[in-house]
């Protein structure tokens, strides 16, 4: 019976989610990453006037209409072409034409950034400001239910068409489409005006409630409208938000590069490849989220007419390896504090300005540097590459220093005890700041909160204050990144002693003080309780009961590793024995529903997996840990997170699980290695905290109360296909952030580094799920 549950709940989740997406790679296979288009979102230099319309021309070329005239963008600057007020501008052959108040502009280039342009009256009763325009072989014009082409000299053509028109499109063999009041039509030549029916693969839509068109690269015909989007590729297909359509309302369509399509909306744009979904809305992607027009270069760069300037996204052939760098520069030139090189996103003088940024400590400097050196530790095992090496190394000192600082100085802690981060006592006393009076206030509210008598105590030198009342994911840290470098990086007999000193150092300390890591004042921090007395029998420690349990068992796992003192693993086997550690390891994760709002319960169980299943020598523990991980696994795997990802299919592969039933396969299954690889490919260039807007979206669902009864479900969501929103879509500073929660980020004045790239990357690299051609 207990099997036939699972396997209902199993079908019942994948009915929910829906199909697993095609090419998935089984555990343990690479995947070949090839070079790809990675999107890079920049604001272009200012026209005159605000940009109505944009058109692709030859070479490259982007002609755009604006509120004080025509301008063209080539060899990376504007070139006014007219200061006429334009409305609308298209290509015909190597010329670029426009609709303006005087008539219909004709502009050829006669020399390098020179133009000439000339004026021909419009036809009559063709309002410029309104009138429909269309390049090509020939010029043509609608407005209402006239077409016009324009002939030699300043005659028209003129014909009738069947209603009156709102959208005009032209295919490069010269057949013209037009959406009218009484439906679709197409033109081939010279024939008559044929009706295209709209029956698509999800019924029929009204013709009429189109509002844009275009043709694509080869030569398909796109519509867009109130119901959504179509594509007529042999036959229609009809794309609507229960087909994953982010918005509706557009005001811009444009061909792509290859076969695919950009919209524009009053609340940023759309890419669609026919399969996959691309928003683009905030700072990161367009100076602003109103678009009025849409070009797509040859090379598949995307520009945009906006409420504020005209907006660019690069599409930048690039690898995996080549981003790493581009990480690698940015935190060896921004995100490196102190002499001791503490990794952490820098604060920038000016929304989105680069060049002026300053640097502060926070509470959480050793987990994130540790963080970035698991991931130097990777990428030394995987390339060899001796800068990676030294960027571990430089870790292993900074977080080394983490735990000589509290030594001796104004309130010297426990031997082993390590600070939160530094800053130099040069910068002021933040104890100004974190005073017990404040302390007492947060108390009120939080019953946990600690009060600290000195919350920055000063080093034995008297040039670094240290903050006390370490976390527990600190700690992880720690541990995660000193295993690691003892494992892949220390290059010899001293060095690995040197590191195990330091593990060793802490694990004693809490054997010492009965499994509690304490502060300066003799009593544990806020998190830092791991002993029986407080995770089995304190009802406040019920969430923290599973985790903690499988925390203490991983850091004397490690210290075991690194030791041959037998007295680790006897305090390891006295608490699965004698407490439960081991049956409250099969359950770390308590927090309701997906996550809780802030996932670093989930990331520091994950590292702690990573060693526990590693160094595990008792082969029933071994299948414990590992049937805890894919219960865990199980929940996590709809956040698309190659970090996670890859930990369970380093430890998943091949692993079973047997109870009174038989054997369980315990693999991770479904697309984790294609979505993982996706995510990294997808990783923003752009690590600037700008604010991003999903809330609204109508292929999002919100979360269901019973899901996250601790938040607001209106805030909550997820894709209708059952993931996450993607990463280029969200916030992510860090794999501790909640990503179902829809509006994150700020106003661009800080800069996130980017290790939490790195270290899924590397660690893919290591363990093969990556190659790259």
């Amino acid at each position: 019976m207990a099997r036939t549950k699972r396997l209902l709940l199993a079908t019942a989740l994948a009915i929910s989610l829906g199909p697993a997406a095609a090419g998935t790679s089984p555990a343990g296979a690479d995947t070949v990453v090839a070079p790809f288009l990675l999107q890079v979102g920049s604001t272009m230099p200012g026209l005159p006037g605000k940009a109505v319309a944009l058109a692709a021309g030859p070479g490259g070329t982007i002609a755009a209409a604006h509120t004080k005239g025509v301008a063209v963008w080539d060899s990376g600057r504007w070139t006014e072409v007219s200061g006429e007020a334009a409305h609308k501008v298209a290509w015909h052959g190597d010329a670029l034409v426009a609709l303006t108040a005087k008539g219909l502009l004709t502009a050829r280039r006669t020399g390098a950034g020179r133009w000439q342009a000339s004026t021909d009256r419009l036809p009559h009763h063709v309002d410029a400001a309104t009138a429909l325009l269309a390049g090509g072989s020939d010029v043509v014009l609608v407005q209402g239910e006239r077409l016009y082409r324009h002939k030699s000299g300043r005659n028209w053509e003129r014909e009738r068409l069947p209603g009156t028109a709102v959208a005009l499109a032209r295919a490069k063999t010269g057949t013209i489409a037009v959406a009218t009041t009484g439906g679709l039509f197409e033109q081939q030549g010279r024939r008559g005006w044929q009706p295209v029916t709209l029956a698509g693969d999800t019924g029929p839509w009204a013709s009429t409630a189109i509002t844009h068109l275009t043709y694509d690269s080869k030569g398909r015909l796109w519509i867009a409208g109130a119901q959504g989007i179509g594509v007529r590729d042999g036959k229609w297909r009809l794309y609507d938000p229960s087909r994953g359509l982010p918005l509706l309302g557009f005001t811009a369509l444009a061909p792509g590069a290859d076969g695919d399509v950009w919209l524009g909306t009053s609340r940023g744009a759309i890419r669609f490849d026919g399969e996959h979904w691309e928003y683009r809305q905030g700072r990161r992607w367009l100076p602003d989220d109103a678009v009025s027009a849409v070009a797509v270069d040859g090379k598949a760069n995307a520009y945009f007419g906006t409420a504020g300037a005209v907006g660019l996204i690069e599409a930048r052939r690039t690898t995996l390896a080549q981003k790493a760098d581009v990480y690698e520069q940015a935190i060896d030139a921004r995100h490196k504090r102190t002499p001791y090189g503490f990794v952490e996103g820098a604060d920038l003088e000016r929304p989105g300005d680069l060049t002026k940024w300053t640097q502060s400590d926070s509470d959480n400097d050793g987990l994130w540097t540790g963080m970035y050196g698991a991931a130097e530790s990777f990428r030394f095992a995987a390339s060899k590459d001796p800068r990676a090496r030294e960027n571990a190394r430089k870790v292993f000192e900074a977080l080394k220093f983490l735990g000589d600082v509290t030594q001796g100085g104004s309130h010297p802690a426990p031997p082993g005890f390590f600070a939160r981060t530094v800053r130099s006592t040069a910068d002021g006393d933040p104890n100004l700041k974190d005073r017990p009076e404040h302390d007492k206030e947060k108390q009120k509210g939080d019953a946990y909160w600690k009060i600290s008598p000195k919350r920055w105590p000063t080093s034995a030198d008297g040039k670094w204050y240290w903050k006390s009342d370490t976390s527990s994911d600190e700690l992880v840290g720690h541990y995660f990144f000193n295993a690691l470098y003892y494992d892949l990086v220390a290059k010899d007999e001293a060095e690995k002693n040197k590191v195990a000193a330091v593990i060793t150092r802490t694990t004693d300390h809490f054997l010492t003080h009965d499994l509690s890591f304490v502060d300066h004042d003799g009593k544990p921090t806020r998190w830092g309780f791991f002993n029986p007395r407080e995770l089995n029998g304190n009802p406040w420690r019920r969430e923290e009961r599973g985790l903690n349990s499988q925390t203490m068992l991983t850091f004397l796992t490690i210290a075991d590793h690194v030791s041959d003192d037998g007295k680790y693993a006897a305090a390891k086997k006295k608490l699965i024995d004698e407490h439960g550690y081991g049956m409250n390891t099969l359950a770390p994760k308590v927090t309701p529903g997906v996550g809780g709002g802030n996932q670093s319960d989930d990331e520091m169980a994950f590292m702690n997996y990573y060693h526990l299943l590693k160094y595990e020598g008792d082969p029933a523990l071994k299948r414990s840990w590992a049937r805890s991980l894919y219960d865990y696994w199980q929940l996590e795997q709809y956040e698309l997170n190659p970090l996670f990802n890859f930990i369970a299919g380093v430890h998943l592969k091949g692993a079973t699980w047997t109870d009174a039933y038989g054997p369980f396969d315990l693999d991770p299954t479904g697309p984790w290695l294609t979505q993982s690889v996706d995510t990294l490919k997808r990783f923003p260039l752009n690590l600037i905290n700008w604010k991003q807007t999903n809330s609204g979206r109508l292929d999002v669902v919100n979360l269901n109360r019973h899901v996250r009864p601790d938040a607001d479900p209106a805030k909550l969501g997820m894709l209708r296909s059952g993931t996450v929103l993607p990463v280029d879509e969200r916030v992510v500073s860090h794999w501790n952030h909640d990503p179902y929660k829809l509006d994150q980020g700020s106003a661009g004045t800080t800069e996130d580094d980017g290790a939490s790239y790195l270290l899924p990357y590397w660690m893919g690299r290591y363990h093969e799920f990556i190659t790259e051609k």
